[in-house]
């Protein structure tokens, strides 16, 4: 584990490529291994997001990542995922705390996620909301849900 479990909020260009390349096999061992998502894992939504990220301590390998970016004037959330020897310890929830707190240091005031499905009693938990129908992305039931900051 880390000592601290203080998040890095960076985006890819101020990332070492070690820490790129262990978010990026993070997301694609949730993702495509996982949860057999065969859309690019890599967009090029990630060259505007800030990336947020927690690292072992021999910073060889990602514990738990997410992506925020503003889209169309709102802050949007994606890519959650805690590697799967990391789960169970609450390192999600860890980790959306500390986005919290950053987008509100940064003045926003709702964060925006396309929350899979099986995932939305994690974000309910969170406080977030549902904002209207399920829909389908990448052959995935999904909803859209925000959270008030």
């Amino acid at each position: 584990m880390t000592n601290t479990e203080k998040f890095t909020f960076k985006p890819i260009a101020q990332m070492t490529g070690r820490e790129m390349f262990c978010v990026a096999r993070l997301r694609i061992n949730t993702f495509v291994t996982e949860q057999k998502i065969t859309v690019p894992e890599l967009d090029d939504q990630d060259l505007d997001a800030i990336q947020v990220y927690l690292l072992n301590k021999e910073e060889t390998a990602a514990l738990a990542v997410c992506r925020i970016f503003p889209e169309n004037g709102k802050w949007m959330l994606g890519r959650v995922a805690v590697a799967a020897a990391a789960r169970g310890q609450k390192l999600g929830t860890k980790m959306m705390a500390q986005v919290d707190e950053y987008l509100r240091n940064q003045g926003a005031n709702r964060l925006y996620c396309h929350a899979q499905w099986q995932a939305k009693p994690f974000y309910d938990f969170l406080g977030y909301k549902t904002k209207g129908e399920p829909f389908v992305e990448a052959d995935i039931k999904h909803v859209m849900m925000y959270k008030d900051l």
